[in-house]
């Protein structure tokens, strides 16, 4: 009896608390490793707005990072941004993507789908580039595994 009258005591505390609106902004650094054709060492830095509530949090996030595919010799650039509808759904997303092997430079994009729980983000994708540049090739089909490290945590009342 007294666990049923503690719940009912805090349904007035959990409806209030549910009328603020706040987000969560994290930023930090990421590293990760993406394995398609070639292996590729990925480092770079990431920012997620994360919405406070009981019922379908959703989760925003830009990253910029750099990648070194070291058995071509080719350096590359993404800009990427995921979506996450709920709290333990799948993140959608696309990343814009540079690649050089310093005599020539391809720009591609591709769509992505990924599952992130805690601190890991794996993200398959296939990168689309309009015109090949590069003889030895690059991936183009992809599973990339990051650790995103959380340095800053801000609190943004709506």
């Amino acid at each position: 009896m007294r666990k049923f009258l503690l719940i009912l005591s805090c349904l007035p505390v959990c409806s209030f608390a549910q009328g603020f609106k706040f987000s969560k902004i994290q930023t930090g650094p990421y590293f990760g490793l993406q394995q398609g054709k070639h292996v590729v060492i990925e480092i770079g830095a990431e920012r997620r707005l994360k919405e406070v509530k009981l019922r379908s949090p959703n989760s925003h996030a830009l990253n910029l990072g750099l990648n070194y595919d070291y058995t071509n010799r080719i350096l590359g650039a993404d800009l990427g941004y995921w979506f996450r509808p709920n709290r333990i759904g799948f993140t959608f997303g696309g990343i814009i993507a540079t690649r050089s092997n310093f005599y020539r430079y391809s720009l591609g994009f591709s769509p992505s789908i990924g599952y992130k729980i805690w601190i890991v983000h794996a993200q398959a994708g296939y990168y689309f580039y309009p015109k090949s540049a590069f003889t030895g090739g690059t991936n183009n089909l992809f599973l990339s595994l990051r650790v995103v490290l959380t340095q800053h945590t801000h609190w943004k009342r709506k």
